[in-house]
C-alpha cells in the first residue's frame, strides 16, 4: 500500500471514529486498532492541517500615506495630564514633559 493509499484510508477510520461516538479505546477495540495508531494519525492530520492553515497567503492592499493637513494633531496622555502636539512639535520639549509628568513628585 502507497502513501496516499494508507492516507485515505486513515482519513477513513479517522472519520468513523468521529462519528462513532465511541471513546478512543472503544472504537479502537472494536476495530483491532491500536490506541497508539489513532492517536499518532490524529496527531499527523491535526499537524497537516495547521500547516496548511500557516501556508495560506492573503492579498494586502496598501494605499499610500495621506498627506499631514495642516490642522492634524496628536493629543498624548500622561496619567491624567493630556498634552495636544501639533505638527512642527519640538520632540526635545515633548520627551521632557512627558518625563516630568511621569516621575513621581
Amino acid at each position: 500500500m502507497d502513501n496516499a493509499q494508507l492516507g485515505s484510508q486513515w482519513e477513513a477510520r479517522m472519520a468513523a471514529y468521529r462519528t462513532s461516538g465511541q471513546t478512543m479505546k472503544a472504537w479502537c477495540a472494536e476495530q483491532g486498532i491500536k490506541v497508539d495508531q489513532l492517536k499518532y494519525w490524529l496527531y499527523k492530520r491535526k499537524r497537516g492541517v495547521r500547516a496548511e492553515a500557516s501556508a495560506t497567503w492573503l492579498p494586502v492592499r496598501v494605499d499610500a500615506p495621506a498627506e499631514p493637513s495642516e490642522e492634524a494633531s496628536l493629543a498624548v496622555q500622561v496619567g491624567t495630564a493630556q498634552i495636544e502636539v501639533q505638527p512642527g512639535f519640538s520632540a526635545t520639549l515633548l520627551r521632557e514633559v512627558v518625563r516630568a509628568l511621569s516621575s513621581p513628585c
